[in-house]
């Protein structure tokens, strides 16, 4: 049975966050990396960066990694006169790196990850001083999440107009041009394409 971590180890996280409606941003302790509410406006904000807090009563930290035994499994769509030169057109597209741009002529009809049956499941632990940098993987992660948070405000936006009588308050859209920044990975200084 594992331990219990005492109370005053509990992993406090520093959370960022900005409203893409009221374009302020604030900074809040959690004990995880949680939504918060908008100050000025009280929408529902998910953290654009959290950070764990150092604590030296917190025990040690570890970087713990699981794996396990997949498939990647990708269906494309191929128009051709026989099965085998569907499947050289799919080949062909495959090492050109071009088998999920998701194109008319090819298109993209199941992209996933399936446990393989009697899997084995792998653990490492490694103690580090501090958490390691987010890989790409996480990294595109949060660029969708954010990305989903641009479209719910730009859908917002538009409700606010209508309820206004049709006129988009620009302030309500240029609010949401940071956070579309951050969802290209692009600085602030980066003209929005």
């Amino acid at each position: 049975m594992s331990p219990t971590p005492a109370p005053n180890q509990e992993i406090l996280y520093l959370n960022q966050y900005r409203c893409p409606y009221c374009n302020i941003e604030w900074d809040d302790e959690w004990n995880c990396a949680c939504n918060d509410r908008c100050p000025s406006c009280n929408a529902e904000i998910s953290p654009y960066h959290s950070e764990v807090l150092a604590d030296e009563n917190q025990s040690p930290a570890y970087a713990v990694t699981y794996t396990i035994d997949y498939t990647h499994r990708v269906v494309v769509g191929v128009l051709a006169d026989t099965a085998q030169e569907a499947q050289s057109i799919a080949e062909a597209a495959f090492d050109n790196g071009t088998i999920w741009d998701d194109t008319p002529e090819l298109p993209l009809l199941f992209d996933d990850f399936e446990e393989v049956d009697g899997e084995t499941l792998r653990w490492q632990v490694e103690a580090v001083d501090v958490w390691p940098k987010a890989d790409a993987s996480v990294v595109k992660l949060r660029q969708e999440r954010t990305a989903m948070a641009v479209c719910r405000g730009l859908i917002d936006a538009y409700r606010l107009g209508e309820d206004a009588g049709g006129s988009i308050d620009w302030e309500h859209l240029d609010q949401l041009i940071p956070l579309a920044k951050e969802a290209l990975g692009l600085s602030d200084s980066d003209k929005a394409a």
